[in-house]
């Protein structure tokens, strides 16, 4: 019973943790417990076990009168972690340059090209993925693990919050775009274009989610 039991809580995690971070489940929406257990079919017990491991994450707060809330999104840390992903990312896409092969680009390619489908098909809550896969391919050809393991520990701490094509659609046919550009610098070894492409990226990502944010908060 309790292999059964953990089975159904972890499931129920992984549910609620990819519906937030595809943007299913917004920041601020409320989190009932019990409309959360009808629609799984289950006990309300391993549905506030997943709750209690999503809070201790960050991807849900308990507020009083409000219960159990997506994390909101904090701006200040938002500005804080982006300052530091444009940072490091442009330093790792510099040091990456020299060591970026053939299957990376061809990596890189597919996998933009996954992006364009996806956009084509309005299958909007994959595209995050696919861009964190694209962006990682770059950063892990530089041989400094330290690097690229703290460049995957702000990826990943974003996470707690839907990705911005999530909240404007609009950048991902502009990321993809934006990545073409990035995949001619790389194969022309210019590191001065591919480093900034990267970092012009990423502000134009940091300000559409400010946007975003003073329209909708």
């Amino acid at each position: 019973m309790t292999i059964v039991s953990k089975t159904k809580n972890v499931a129920v995690y992984n549910k609620l943790r990819q519906s937030i971070i595809k943007g299913k489940l917004k920041p601020g929406q409320k989190v009932v417990m019990a409309e959360l257990a009808k629609a799984f079919g289950l006990s309300e017990t391993p549905v506030r076990e997943a709750i209690r491991r999503l809070e201790s994450e960050g991807y849900i707060d308990f507020t009083p009168h409000m219960g159990a809330i997506v994390t909101k999104i904090d701006e200040g840390e938002l500005v804080e972690i982006y300052l530091i992903r444009i940072a490091l990312e442009e330093l790792a896409t510099r040091l990456a340059g020299p060591h970026v092969g053939e299957k990376d680009i061809g990596f890189l390619n597919k996998k933009n090209r996954e992006m364009e489908a996806a956009i084509q098909q309005g299958r909007y809550e994959n595209l995050a993925a696919m861009n964190k896969a694209f962006h990682l391919r770059i950063y892990k050809a530089a041989p400094f693990p330290r690097l690229y393991k703290m460049i995957c520990d702000l990826w990943d701490t974003f996470e707690r919050w839907p990705s911005v094509f999530s909240y404007v659609p609009e950048r991902a046919a502009a990321s993809v775009e934006e990545h073409k550009k990035i995949v001619q610098a790389l194969l022309a070894k210019d590191m001065d274009q591919a480093d900034r492409l990267i970092k012009e990226q990423k502000e134009r990502t940091l300000g559409a989610l400010q946007e975003y944010m003073a329209q909708s908060y």
